[in-house]
C-alpha cells in the first residue's frame, strides 16, 4: 500500500469517526495545484502547510489534524502551520490513528 493510500484511509476513519458529532464540525482541506482545461495556466488551491482535516470544536475553538502514517514526519511548512494555530489558541493534532485524535482532544472534555 502506498503511504498516500495509507494516509488517506486514516482520514477516511477519522472522518467518519468525528464527522456525524454535533459538538464539532469537521471538512477536509484540499491543497494543490490544478492546470486549467485550456492547458495554459496553473491555479493553486489552498493554504501552504495547512492540514488535511480543518474544524471547529464547541466553543470556537480552531481544529487541525494533520494525517501522517506511523512513520510520517511534517514538513518544515507544517510546522510553520501548527505553531501559527496554536499561537491563536487552536488544537493542532499530528495524527496516525483515530486514537491519538480522542487523546489530544481528551483534556478538552472528548471521550
Amino acid at each position: 500500500m502506498l503511504s498516500t493510500e495509507l494516509e488517506h484511509s486514516i482520514q477516511t476513519q477519522i472522518m467518519l469517526e468525528f464527522g456525524q458529532r454535533t459538538d464539532m464540525k469537521i471538512w477536509r482541506q484540499n491543497t494543490g495545484v490544478a492546470k486549467t482545461l485550456d492547458g495554459n495556466r496553473f491555479i493553486r488551491f489552498g493554504v501552504v502547510g495547512c492540514a488535511d482535516i480543518s474544524g471547529i470544536i464547541k466553543g470556537g475553538i480552531r481544529l487541525e489534524i494533520e494525517v501522517k502514517k506511523r512513520t510520517g514526519k511534517q514538513r518544515e511548512a507544517q510546522k510553520a502551520f501548527q505553531r501559527m494555530i496554536e499561537s491563536m489558541g487552536g488544537i493542532y493534532i499530528v495524527a496516525r490513528s483515530v486514537d491519538d485524535v480522542y487523546k489530544a482532544l481528551k483534556p478538552w472534555g472528548f471521550d
